[in-house]
């Protein structure tokens, strides 16, 4: 775990990704913001850990009516040409399957460094990692829990950033990058469209649509040590920044 979180920070050369809420203020040297925000997700996919297997379909009142804790913070360090930010998630939470009457438990961590590299006033390149904590148990109709399962993985992963020039106060950005690479997904990509209103120079609002997709399989089907996570992640975030 320590080797895969050192090669996380040593492979961001080139890193950033902003969140909705990122106030663009023009200027020559590092500026620095941080942003709690609120994702509205849905979750579609399949997880298996050894034997057991179970389809996830959630939307977001299902994902509350079952969160044990949920946290997200994003930071970034910026100047205009290179940016290095941070993004942190984290949600615990509970969900019968659609199959063999089983109900999943979990959490889903990722701690992501991402990071851009400014070509032109409107174009962006990027590249990053993010390194993947999950946990899963499943538990049979009477309650005897059947499988409990703890995996990390990480992602690289390579992208871009459009960012519509001259909008005034308003920022509109459309990110998009794919990874994984059979490093630790088998595929892995990631958009995310964002609008955000700086309504002065150190605080912004904004809104963005973002899908998480991951297809990560370890060991043989059957097996003890089987583990599959096949989920997409998508849904709206809500978020405020400061700038300083």
């Amino acid at each position: 775990m320590f080797l895969r979180v050192c090669s996380l920070a040593a492979m961001m050369v080139v890193l950033a990704s902003p969140r909705p809420a990122l106030a663009q203020q023009p200027s020559e040297g590092w500026r620095f913001m941080i942003a709690p925000y609120l994702l509205l997700p849905h979750m579609s996919g399949t997880v298996a850990v050894g034997p057991i297997q179970t389809s996830i379909e959630t939307d977001p009142g299902d994902i509350f009516s079952n969160l044990q804790f949920g946290a997200m913070l994003f930071a970034e360090a910026k100047n205009p040409e290179w940016a290095i930010g941070f993004d942190g998630l984290y949600m615990d939470l509970s969900k019968d399957g659609e199959e063999l009457s089983t109900k999943y438990g979990g959490y889903q961590a990722s701690l992501e460094l991402t990071g851009f590299r400014r070509l032109t006033p409107f174009f962006e390149i990027l590249a990053g990692g993010r390194l993947n904590l999950m946990g899963a148990t499943f538990t049979s109709p009477a309650g005897v829990e059947l499988v409990d399962k703890n995996i990390d993985f990480f992602d690289p992963f390579i992208g871009a950033r459009f960012t519509i020039p001259n909008t005034g106060k308003w920022l509109i950005t459309l990110r998009g990058d794919v990874g994984g690479f059979g490093v630790g997904s088998q595929f892995a990509w990631q958009v995310r469209p964002t609008v955000a209103y700086n309504v002065s120079q150190h605080w912004a609002f904004g809104v963005a649509y973002w899908a998480l997709g991951m297809d990560y399989t370890k060991g043989e089907l059957g097996a003890g040590d089987y583990f599959k996570y096949d989920v997409t992640t998508f849904g709206a975030e809500i978020g405020f920044a400061y700038t300083f």
